[in-house]
């Protein structure tokens, strides 16, 4: 399917990316690709959070993500929700496997992303 954003569009090329290194480096990806993603930017002060998702249907999800974020915490954070999609989509359920793995996930996610890119410049 594919992935959109709407919002405060300001750092929406993040999402972007973030989706595409999910897509080509995940585990899961063959599922994945094949839901639809958008993600909505906005101020989640006061929420407390980087960030959520939440399922619309089964093959759609809306991940809001705080409209503020550092580059680093921004790729995390996508990494964390886009990991509780392909959870979602396996019907994991209990919430301390869900953040145990989602925190693994976009860590590992991040710092590989990152080691990649230095070794290709």
């Amino acid at each position: 399917m594919t992935i959109c954003t709407s919002g405060d569009k300001y750092c929406s090329y993040i999402a972007f990316d973030a989706y595409n290194y999910f897509i080509e480096h995940g585990t899961h990806k063959h599922i994945f690709k094949e839901k639809e993603i958008e993600v909505h930017y906005c101020d989640l002060t006061e929420d407390n959070v980087f960030g959520w998702c939440e399922q619309c249907d089964d093959d759609s999800w809306l991940v809001t993500i705080h409209n503020d974020l550092q580059i680093t915490e921004h790729f995390k954070t996508l990494f964390h929700e886009f990991q509780h999609i392909i959870q979602d989509i396996y019907g994991i359920k209990c919430d301390v496997v869900r953040e145990t793995e989602a925190y693994q996930i976009e860590g590992t996610m991040y710092n590989e992303m990152c080691d990649s890119r230095q070794t290709v410049h």
